[in-house]
């Protein structure tokens, strides 16, 4: 049984939000001159989700957009890594954000609050004009593929620097005792018996990915979350943005991410038809490795709800839920 919807979300995570907002918009104050910016230039918060991101204006120039990163998600060596991903996947032809060095030459930069104990990882990148895909298009689908497939056949034969290190959406990481975005069963929604039929389903899963095995030919490094409003599109030419979820999992979870995502069951079909149509024009993808999509749909799902256990004070999070 699915949690009730509530027609906004709680007032104390509407506090909680506001409250962060204003704490954190003085951590991005305070990180602009580590990137060498002046420290009055104007910010405006465009987006306060997983994390927070500011667009900073520059006077004749793009701008640029600054990345709070959640506490206690990603470490500063992922964020790094994260970044050696963008920067050769962009250097192979694939457009993606472009990273700004902070004064000391790192691209990630830990920034204190001034007053508080307070304090994120931080990053800047150059602000990109586009307009986000068409989430209704099936030619949205079939661009989506084709990006995939470009991503994991880059992933393939790059050459990972020493000291790169992502989390991996495995059976441990999306359906094990401890998946990296949080446990369904302390979502307080669920009665005993939908946490009882969703173990249950947690466990069928499990068995048939760890059977489904890590070869590379079906396992490798990914986007994770290759969603229409995470590719922007300027003049024709798409770029691949929000690498914050990337790590190593079965190829096919970048679809079951789509295809778990606000989706009509009788759009499914058309819709994996397209993702793959896309796919197969750039890389194999075998029909066999497809029976296992129900799998990773069903560990995206269960994983979706851990996500909004422990992110429960943030409004996007509380959409749907409970107290």
């Amino acid at each position: 049984m699915p949690p009730k919807q509530p027609t906004e979300p709680t007032r104390s995570a509407a506090e909680f939000m506001a409250r962060e907002a204003e704490d954190l918009g003085e951590v991005a104050r305070a990180a602009l001159t580590q990137f060498g910016l002046p420290g009055d230039s104007p910010i405006e918060l465009v987006n306060h989700s997983e994390n927070l991101t500011y667009r900073v204006e520059e006077p004749g120039g793009p701008g640029y957009a600054l990345r709070l990163h959640r506490e206690h998600y990603q470490s500063r060596a992922n964020i790094e890594s994260e970044f050696a991903w963008v920067t050769a996947l962009r250097e192979a032809g694939i457009r993606t954000p472009i990273p700004v060095r902070g004064t000391d030459g790192h691209i990630v930069q830990t920034v204190s609050h001034p007053r508080k104990p307070i304090s994120r990882h931080c990053d800047l990148q150059i602000w990109e004009p586009g307009e986000l895909l068409n989430t209704q298009s099936m030619e949205t689908l079939v661009l989506l593929g084709e990006l995939n497939a470009r991503i994991h056949e880059q992933a393939r034969q790059w050459k990972r620097p020493k000291g790169f290190i992502r989390q991996a959406w495995d059976e441990d990481g999306l359906l094990g005792a401890q998946p990296i975005w949080g446990r369904f069963e302390n979502l307080p929604a669920l009665t005993p018996e939908a946490i009882r039929q969703l173990g249950q389903a947690r466990d069928r899963a499990r068995a048939e990915l760890i059977a489904f095995g890590k070869n590379e030919d079906r396992f490798g490094l990914i986007h994770a979350d290759l969603l229409p409003q995470n590719v922007l599109v300027h003049e024709g030419s798409p770029m691949v943005i929000d690498f914050d979820d990337s790590g190593f999992s079965w190829r096919l979870y970048d679809l079951a991410t789509v295809l778990n995502h606000d989706v009509a069951k009788d759009r499914l079909e058309a819709m994996q038809a397209s993702w793959l149509e896309g796919y197969r024009r750039v890389a194999p993808m075998p029909d066999a490795h497809l029976a296992h999509l129900p799998a990773l749909i069903t560990a995206r799902h269960l994983i979706s709800l851990g996500w909004a256990e422990t992110r429960r004070e943030t409004l996007a999070a509380t959409e749907g839920l409970d107290d």
